[in-house]
């Protein structure tokens, strides 16, 4: 649906007047578009397909393997292979949406950051929710490393790593990039490992630091996407954690999840001269979906925080 541009009391400075909302429009939009991508990181972990105006879903063949053989001198090839399609995954995508109201007593209070707040407002929460979306397939792989209670460590990433390397007889090995999404406090138990320090924010430092790798890590670890066994390490603060504090990242390739989007994001307004105010609509259309899951392992392990 196009923006709507219809009459209401908002000028582009969020002040009272007679204008269109086009005016204010393009901020809202501008501040909701900035503030999706560092509140979803994950979106682009995975594979992003653009769903066509005017259709709801669409398919996505996942390509198997053909063989090669021998071949004699003069004698055709045989047997003669079509296109190997192992898997046709189909994604229906549905709405996701949040609506402000915008009271003209605010906006004759001349504030001219108020719609420039909502857009930001909106623009974090969608993307959270996209996050989460993505997030929420984590669960759905069939290999899992780790256990409740316990501390992920340098070799869970090695173990996912050159599990997702290894050969596969119907999809193959996991083709790059491959990327680990963790919880910020599974990726600070990282960090302890690498330098051999103990779990515990009263410990850490109670043994000297090696140089080198141990030392860089430590210094620069939480400034995103340094590698492990040569994967990216993305910090998700999305990522919940259940009731035992435990909390499900997983390292996967971009190939392995996919996300199929028919809009980034639109946004209208309607004016209710009854309340006294606009309502301000942002709204996102997106369905996510497994397509390999082999290309993808679940990372279960503690994100307790301050201990």
């Amino acid at each position: 649906m196009p923006l709507s541009l219809s009459t209401n009391t908002l000028t582009k400075n969020g002040s009272a007047g007679s204008g269109t909302f086009q005016d204010v429009s393009n901020i809202l939009l501008a501040e909701a578009i900035d503030n999706i991508e560092p509140a979803a990181p994950n979106k682009e972990l995975v594979t992003n397909i653009t769903i066509p105006s005017g259709h709801y879903q669409v398919t996505v063949p996942v390509y198997g393997r053909t063989t090669a053989v021998a071949l004699s001198e003069g004698v055709d090839i045989s047997p003669v292979q079509g296109p190997a399609i192992a898997n046709v995954v189909t994604q229906t995508a549905s709405e996701h949406g949040v609506m402000t109201f915008l009271s003209d007593r605010l906006a004759y209070q001349g504030n001219d950051d108020a719609v420039a707040i909502v857009g930001e407002q909106h623009g974090r929460a969608v993307g959270r929710l996209l996050d989460q979306d993505i997030i929420g397939l984590f669960d759905g792989f069939d290999n899992s490393i780790g256990t409740a209670g316990n501390s992920l460590n340098l070799n869970s990433i090695a173990v996912a790593v050159s599990f997702l390397r290894s050969d596969d007889s119907t999809y193959g090995p996991a083709p790059n990039p491959i990327n680990a999404s963790l919880h910020p406090e599974q990726i600070r138990r990282l960090i302890t490992d690498v330098a051999g320090q103990t779990n515990s924010i009263t410990t850490f430092g109670g043994e000297p630091i090696p140089t080198g790798l141990s030392a860089d890590i430590v210094k620069n670890y939480m400034r995103g996407r340094d590698p492990l066994f040569g994967v990216p390490i993305i910090e998700s603060p999305n990522i919940s954690r259940d009731s035992s504090y435990d909390a499900k990242g997983a390292v996967f390739s971009t190939r392995a999840l996919h996300l199929a989007m028919e809009n980034e994001i639109r946004a209208e307004e309607e004016r209710d001269a009854s309340l006294r105010g606009t309502e301000i609509v942002t709204v996102g259309v997106w369905g996510q979906g497994e397509t390999v899951d082999v290309w993808g392992v679940e990372m279960l392990g503690d994100a307790v925080s301050l201990s």
